[in-house]
């Protein structure tokens, strides 16, 4: 009965060992952070959006937290197929918008450009829904963002502290 359990063990190491090595050549941080789901152009939107609704200023905005990265993983993730295609939707009429508007990418227009095409696109009825998705998923990023947590509202990972032999 042991010898069975010996030989079982000895088979799995020795599958795992010749497996092993075609796992671990592939695997990198960017193949696990990235998604398919957006293309680059569309990632670079996702960080201009954010920091066009939450700019830089005394304390970090919207990219100095990453809100892109959490919006791209949350928009990857969570959300249909569906409402991915209604995003990408609105990413690319606001890049044209920018275009028939100011002749500039989204990306060198001004701030106040920039708010206003977001504007224009919560008064689209057609992008309304990616406009409100896009402010209030970059809001929470950012208010859920470990900067602002522990910077402005002190969080305390676990509050309270341990105080070992005090005389009662």
């Amino acid at each position: 009965m042991k010898r069975r359990k010996l030989l079982k063990s000895i088979a799995l190491s020795a599958g795992a060992i010749v497996i092993l090595p075609s796992w671990a050549q592939g695997w990198s941080r960017e193949n696990i952070v990235t998604s398919h789901v957006f293309k680059l152009e569309e990632k670079e939107m996702l960080r201009l959006i954010a920091g066009t609704f939450i700019p830089e200023g005394a304390s970090k905005g919207a990219n100095g937290v990453g809100v892109e990265l959490f919006l791209e993983k949350l928009f990857s993730d969570c959300y249909t197929i569906e409402d991915q295609n209604k995003l990408k939707a609105a990413i690319k009429a606001l890049m044209l918008q920018a275009d028939l508007n100011h002749h500039l990418t989204f990306g060198a227009c001004s701030a106040a450009q920039r708010e206003g095409l977001l504007v224009d696109l919560e008064k689209s009825a057609e992008h309304l829904w990616a406009y409100t998705t896009l402010r209030t998923e970059t809001i929470r990023g950012y208010t859920t963002s470990e900067y602002v947590l522990t910077e402005h509202y002190h969080y305390v990972m676990a509050p309270g502290f341990y105080h070992g032999c005090v005389n009662v």
